[in-house]
């Protein structure tokens, strides 16, 4: 089905939906040669504005994004600076949106689009896509930390507790955590929680996608077919863990 014309001029950089609208209705659009003042229209021939033919362009954009210190997810300009400043300048005008939020002093690994599924699949917390963080932080965490997270951890001003997770400690002031969910400042809350405070944060993994190697901070590409289907994967490395903590989390609830 083709585009209705307000979306179509909205997605080639002439406003939002309602600007766009309203230089319809001004009569300085042409569709097909005639002027045109329905909105709701749909595009089945050359479109013009001002009487400069508007070239076809991308509508839509699903991209992943490795995001560096300093950049909020966000499009309040009193907030910059911003991630969508790292999306291609053709792209900006299309309403991309992160699929889940990393604060300002959070890096790594993030997917933004224009595709609402895509988002509420990796956001909603029923879908369980699991996301790894590399966490540096400053001080003792308590002695039953792996414990106490694979038990789903109290938070506060939280009334309910954080899902089962996975806490690996390597060494000392290091950890990796494996989350099926995405709260508020989670990680940096359950590290508190824990004893200690979160001092570098990022995330290098989502479902089975790991960060491309080959992506350097700041750096952004498309997601390929095969970036969409690991997105949703567990990762294979990762099942021996989960199975058993399922396993246990099952036995606490019969």
């Amino acid at each position: 089905m083709s585009e209705r014309l307000d979306a179509y001029l909205a997605h080639r950089g002439y406003g939002t939906r309602s600007e766009s609208r309203n230089l319809i209705r001004s009569g300085r659009v042409r569709l097909g040669g005639r002027v045109c003042r329905d909105p709701g229209r749909h595009v089945d021939g050359p479109v013009q504005v001002n009487g400069q033919v508007v070239e076809d362009g991308p509508d839509s954009a699903t991209l992943l994004v490795h995001k560096p210190l300093g950049l909020a997810c966000s499009h309040d300009p009193a907030e910059a600076p911003l991630l969508e400043e790292l999306y291609p300048e053709n792209l900006r005008h299309l309403g991309i949106e992160p699929a889940g939020r990393l604060d300002r002093a959070t890096t790594g690994l993030l997917i933004c689009t224009t595709d609402g599924a895509l988002i509420h699949r990796l956001t909603n917390p029923r879908r369980h896509i699991v996301k790894r963080y590399r966490i540096r932080y400053i001080g003792t965490l308590s002695a039953r930390a792996i414990e106490r997270v694979a038990k789903g951890l109290a938070l506060v001003d939280d009334d309910r507790p954080a899902l089962p997770a996975v806490l690996e400690l390597p060494s000392a002031g290091l950890a990796t955590l494996h989350l099926r969910e995405g709260r508020h400042h989670q990680v940096r809350r359950m590290i508190q929680e824990l004893g200690g405070e979160v001092v570098e944060l990022h995330r290098d993994r989502i479902g089975s996608l790991n960060l491309p190697a080959d992506l350097p901070a700041g750096a952004v590409r498309d997601l390929t077919d095969a970036d969409r289907k690991q997105l949703v994967e567990e990762p294979a490395d990762m099942a021996e863990a989960w199975a058993a903590l399922d396993h246990d989390r099952g036995q606490l609830t019969e």
